[in-house]
């Protein structure tokens, strides 16, 4: 019962945030056009151009953690179904697959502060100050 739980659950969330971002995509597409013929009208929205950037910097950014995530959990939904529907728990190759899903889902949390520090210049910072705090 906990594992179709849990399959559910994390199907749902997969299935929400794949929908969500392409809306965002879209409502910042509309947002900038919309910004633009203002800046044409009023020639004085450097600060609008400026947080459209900004923001479509960080909305590139959770895509690329939203598909790291996708690329990392999904082998788990994947083998847990097919295992559930052949019940096929004891073989060797459940035991085998399931050591590699478990790998990709902990590599998940390995990847995402490495992403963070890579797209983002305010955490890179905070972290370039770190080591120089402990060096």
């Amino acid at each position: 019962m906990s594992i179709w739980c849990g399959i559910v659950v994390t199907s749902l969330c997969l299935v929400i945030s794949a929908f969500s971002y392409p809306k965002i995509f879209l409502k910042l597409r509309h947002h900038q056009s919309q910004v633009q013929d203002q800046a044409l009208q009023l020639q004085s929205s450097l600060a609008g151009q400026l947080n459209i950037a900004r923001y479509r910097n960080a909305v590139y950014t959770a895509l690329l953690l939203q598909l790291t995530s996708v690329v990392c959990y999904l082998p788990y939904g994947i083998i847990v179904q097919v295992f559930l529907v052949y019940q096929t728990f004891s073989s060797s190759l459940y035991f085998a697959a399931h050591h590699i899903e478990a790998t990709l889902v902990f590599l998940n949390s390995s990847i995402n502060p490495i992403l963070y520090c890579w797209k983002i210049r305010e955490v890179r910072q905070a972290v370039k100050d770190i080591i120089r705090q402990v060096f």
